[in-house]
This record gives structure tokens, sequence and C-alpha cells, in this order.
């Protein structure tokens, strides 16, 4: 895997990561060596056992382009799996996309034309259990990057909580809105770790900024808790007024 990302933080405080970390805390929770497709080249939909059991695909003009790739959904329900290590396929199989790196280009300034669908970045940090995000919230209040992923297998509900503050990638700097340009996927592709990609909702032009929806998260608070709600300032016709505010670490 030629993963690529020469990019770096210009704060001295946080170390910039290319990729999510696991603390030590976590390392037992998931399962490493996913199992490989074991296509001869390029991976077919209708063939490839990654695609099969993945909740996306990806479209693309040129296998060799990453820019012209696009991702499509089919069923949101399940995760998104890429070709891993373990594969037969090539390199180039049209069913690798996220594990390259951030998309080129992308810096903390005005930036270059993206296409809908179009692979922008990693949201990269610590992974860390849910009792130390909130010991973390608690302690750093107002500086708070904690991004919770909620997914849902059958009756069963998995979080897993990443946090960029001292360890992060160029992911950290994108800003929320509550009508956003960018949507959020979950990827694997090597293990079930968890990877949060960010793409492209819609055609974003040059010099636009690059936004995502934070989350969906309770914003209802009591009213002796309301002083924790942070105003948003995104300006959009939908705008929530407030940012999302996850009350399990309230």
């Amino acid at each position: 895997m030629n993963f690529i990302d020469d990019y770096s933080h210009e704060t001295h405080n946080i170390m910039y990561i290319s990729q999510s970390i696991l603390t030590k805390e976590v390392e037992d929770l998931y399962e490493y060596n996913l199992i490989g497709c074991t296509c001869e080249a390029k991976c077919e939909r209708s063939k490839c056992s990654c695609i099969e059991r993945s909740g996306t695909f990806y479209v693309y003009n040129d296998v060799k382009d990453k820019r012209s790739y696009s991702i499509c959904e089919k069923d949101m329900e399940r995760p998104t799996y890429e070709c891993n290590d373990s594969c037969k396929c090539t390199e180039m199989c049209g069913n690798r996309l996220a594990q390259f790196g951030p998309r080129e280009f992308l810096r903390v300034q005005n930036c270059k034309k993206v296409d809908k669908g179009n692979f922008i970045c990693e949201y990269a940090g610590e992974i860390i259990t849910e009792a130390e995000a909130l010991k973390r919230y608690k302690t750093n209040g107002e500086m708070n990057y904690i991004f919770c992923i909620n997914e849902r297998f059958g009756d069963t509900v998995s979080k897993t909580f990443i946090d960029p503050t001292f360890y992060g990638n160029i992911g950290r700097y994108i800003n929320h809105s509550c009508d956003p340009n960018c949507k959020l996927y979950v990827i694997r592709i090597n293990d079930t770790v968890p990877i949060l990609a960010i793409f492209a909702n819609e055609d974003i032009n040059e010099n636009n900024e690059i936004t995502y929806d934070y989350g969906d998260a309770e914003n209802n608070l009591e009213a002796a808790d309301k002083d924790k709600r942070k105003i948003c300032h995104c300006n959009s016709t939908k705008c929530r007024k407030f940012l999302p505010f996850d009350i399990s670490l309230a």
C-alpha cells in the first residue's frame, strides 16, 4: 500500500500523524488481518468479495487516476471495505482510494475545485475509550475535537472515539456546517479499525471552504446545561444555531 501524506502542522504542540493510532486501552477491541478478495487484476462489483460486503463502491474514469474516483452509496447499513494487503488484486484495482492518503493540493488555504464524490482526507487522531473521551472532554473543555462514530450491527451499537487534539492530521482543520459540502464515511481496509473518511457531497468550487456536519447529537439540553452549548457560525440557511453536542459527554 503506497500511503502518501506530505502535509504537516504548523502548530508545535500537535504531533502530525498520517493515520489514526490506537491507544493501548482499545487494542483488543478490533479484529486484525481481514480476509481479502481473490480478484486477479481489477475488482468488479459482481465478483469482488470486498465490494460485495461493502456499503459503497467507487466509480472512476481512469483506474490509475485517484482524482477521477467518486464514491457511490449501496447500503449505508454496512461499513465500507476497501481491498487490502491480503487481496490478490493489483494495487490500482478500483477498490482502493482512502488508503493512498489525502487528496493532492489539500492545504489550510484556498483550495482547487473538487468534484462531487471525490475523496478529501481521513479524520485521523488517537482512538480512545469512551471513559478517556469523557475525561478529556472535561479536561480540555473549550478545545474539543473528539469525534464519536456510532455504528449499528444488528441490535449492537458500536462507538469509536477519535481524538486529534494531540495527534492529528489535516482533517482536524475542517470546519462544521449545518449545510455541509462534504459527508463522512466509515471505511475498513486491513482490519476492523474504522477509518473516518471525508468525501465531497457536492461539487466544491475553487476557493470555497470544505465543511462537514460534526454530527446530529442532541442539542436540546436541559436549561441548566445550556451554557455548555457552543454557538454555530456556519451562516447557512439551515443553521441549527448551536454546534452538535453529545449529551453522553456532559
